[in-house]
């Protein structure tokens, strides 16, 4: 069902959701049992205390018993809810206050790049669908960084699509790029892999993939800028405190042994098979439809896409709902790939892989069970996904972060 103003009811409605959400959050004092949450949300409340030239440069402050500079992430983070502090919001909330925006940002961005490729009902879909993953549920009110690097991973992958017809688009893939850059460091390696991964579903041709000039160069530069950007931040730390950021962050994020501690025979497909259950679990129940939809996929032929494959016609058996689920599945492969490779795990490390591998599986199980279909049409309202976001929201708010969460195989 599409509505008059529909896009414009649903901005309201997050608008609304987000305002209503934040307001609670101050008013409540609302505080989580999550460490790593009470730290950035404390690092965050001490730094919209300092002058704006040390924000470059938090400090431990006692957090987690430690002292001197905070330097395991670039401090982008914090500047957001710093400022919100600094306006006068509760400090010890703002953290929190931010991460809502980051959160309705990433839900209307999936809807808004679901919709190059499916029905624009289940695209809107998406918004609420997703809300019920299990990994939601752990990070509906958090002061973390996974929301944020989401949110920049999106913008960056919707800008792609934007930029094979308007070159100016490119601007807003660079601007992705550098937000998870710099909130997430060395991370930002998934944007242009991913980018890259767009630009290749979507083409139907050889010459499509090459004809979005702007785009690839755009994912071109991307290292380019994070070499100047890297640089340019280095600079202003250096200013700030005298010291290298760059030097004790690489030997925290990248210390020797990442990639070549213990035997990798061993390690790699311990790890890659960890990772494959926390995909299972917190992309669950969706998961299950996905890993089904690869399945098919493999056995229909359809590893490469058309741009890969050579002679003309061949994207005719590649419908835009398989270019994104190609895509999905084929970025989560990867990201999953590659953090099997180092040494350390996380569950946070892969999540946009659980929310990209949700979407496939949300998609197909609405196609397939008439059950799901009905209720997809049935909630066809441009503020469901944000009424469901502020219902689930004061769900977590009233239990204060008491839920059941179910974790296994810790290590």
């Amino acid at each position: 069902m599409r509505t008059p103003g529909g896009a414009r009811a649903a901005w309201l409605a997050w608008t609304t959701a987000a305002v209503v959400s934040i307001a609670l959050l101050a008013l409540t004092h609302y505080a989580t049992r999550d460490p790593d949450s009470r730290l950035y949300a404390g690092i965050s409340a001490r730094l919209g205390r300092q002058p704006v030239r040390q924000w470059i440069a938090p400090q431990w402050w006692g957090f987690w018993g430690l002292e001197g500079p905070y330097c395991e992430h670039p401090a982008g983070i914090f500047l957001a809810p710093a400022a919100l502090a600094r306006l006068g919001f509760p400090a010890e909330q703002a953290a929190y206050a931010v991460n809502v925006v980051y959160q309705a940002a990433s839900l209307a961005l999936v809807a808004l790049i679901a919709r190059f490729l499916v029905d624009p009902a289940e695209a809107r879909a998406l918004g609420w669908l997703l809300q019920l993953l299990p990994i939601a549920f752990v990070f509906r009110i958090r002061a973390n960084h996974e929301y944020a690097l989401l949110a920049g991973l999106l913008l960056a992958i919707y800008s792609t699509e934007r930029a094979r017809s308007r070159p100016r688009w490119a601007l807003g893939m660079i601007a992705g790029f550098c937000a998870v850059l710099l909130v997430k460091g060395v991370f930002a390696v998934m944007v242009p892999l991913t980018c890259a991964l767009w630009l290749l579903a979507r083409a139907e041709r050889p010459a499509d993939a090459r004809a979005a000039v702007p785009a690839w160069t755009a994912v071109a530069l991307m290292p380019v800028v994070g070499a100047a950007a890297a640089w340019g931040y280095e600079a202003l730390y250096f200013d700030a405190t005298g010291r290298s950021f760059l030097a004790v962050y690489l030997g925290r994020q990248l210390p020797a042994g990442t990639f070549t501690a213990g035997s990798p025979w061993l390690r790699v497909p311990y790890t890659a098979a960890w990772y494959l259950a926390r995909i299972a679990w917190y992309a669950f129940p969706w998961s299950l439809f996905a890993g089904w939809a690869a399945w098919r996929g493999a056995k229909a032929g359809c590893l490469w896409p058309p741009a890969l494959r050579p002679g003309a016609g061949a994207g005719r058996d590649w419908p835009t709902a398989r270019q994104g689920a190609w895509f999905a599945l084929v970025s989560a492969f990867a990201l999953t790939a590659g953090l099997s490779l180092a040494f350390r795990k996380a569950d946070r490390y892969l999540f946009p892989v659980y929310f990209l591998v949700g979407a496939v599986g949300a998609i197909d199980a609405a196609r397939r069970y008439a059950p799901l279909a009905r209720l997809v049409r049935r909630l066809d309202r441009p503020w469901v996904p944000a009424a469901a976001y502020l219902g689930l929201f004061l769900l977590a708010l009233l239990t204060a972060g008491s839920l059941p969460t179910i974790t296994f195989w810790r290590h």
